[in-house]
C-alpha cells in the first residue's frame, strides 16, 4: 500500500507495491505531492493533476495524455521519452527538467515554463497557445520538432 499525501493535508492509499509502472488514469490527483519520487513508466492518462508537485522526479516513459497539468511542478525532474500529448499544461514548470523526446503535440502549453529545460527531439507540433510559454536557455537539436511559425532562436533557445 502506497500513500499519497496532498497540499491540503489530506492522503490517499493506493493498492500499489511501487509507484514505477503505476496507473493513475482519471484519478483526481489534484495538488498531489510526488517530490522525488521515481514514477518511472506510471500511467497519468486523463488525470487531474492541477497544482501537484512533482518536482526532482523520475518520470522516464511516463504517459500524461489528456492530462490535467495546469499549474503543476516538475522542476528538475527527468521527463524523457514522456508523452503530453492533448494534455492542458497551463502554467506549468518544467524549470531544468531533462524533457528530450517528450511528446507535447496538440497540447495546450499556454503560460508554461521551459527555462532551462533539455528538449533535445522534443515534438511541439500541434500545440495550442504556444507564444506565451518561455524558454530562456532550453536546449534544443535539429530533431526538436516545432510549429511552423516558431523561431526557436528568437525565443532565447539554446541549439546544440
Amino acid at each position: 500500500m502506497i500513500t499519497i499525501k496532498f497540499k491540503t493535508n489530506e492522503t490517499q492509499e493506493f493498492n500499489l507495491e511501487s509507484l514505477d509502472r503505476a496507473n493513475f488514469d482519471e484519478n483526481q490527483l489534484h495538488a498531489a505531492i510526488f517530490d522525488g519520487l521515481s514514477l518511472y513508466k506510471a500511467s497519468f492518462i486523463k488525470a487531474n493533476l492541477r497544482s501537484a508537485e512533482l518536482s526532482r522526479c523520475y518520470l522516464d516513459e511516463a504517459i500524461f495524455i489528456e492530462a490535467l497539468l495546469m499549474n503543476a511542478y516538475f522542476k528538475y525532474s527527468v521527463l524523457t521519452n514522456s508523452d503530453f500529448s492533448s494534455s492542458r499544461l497551463s502554467g506549468a514548470c518544467f524549470f531544468k527538467a531533462d524533457m528530450r523526446n517528450a511528446n507535447f503535440s496538440q497540447a495546450d502549453v499556454f503560460g508554461v515554463e521551459f527555462n532551462g529545460a533539455d528538449l533535445r527531439g522534443a515534438n511541439f507540433l500541434g500545440v495550442e497557445r504556444f507564444d506565451n510559454a518561455s524558454f530562456n536557455e532550453a536546449l534544443y537539436n535539429e530533431k526538436t520538432l516545432w510549429p511552423e511559425s516558431f523561431s526557436p532562436e528568437h525565443r532565447g533557445l539554446i541549439l546544440i
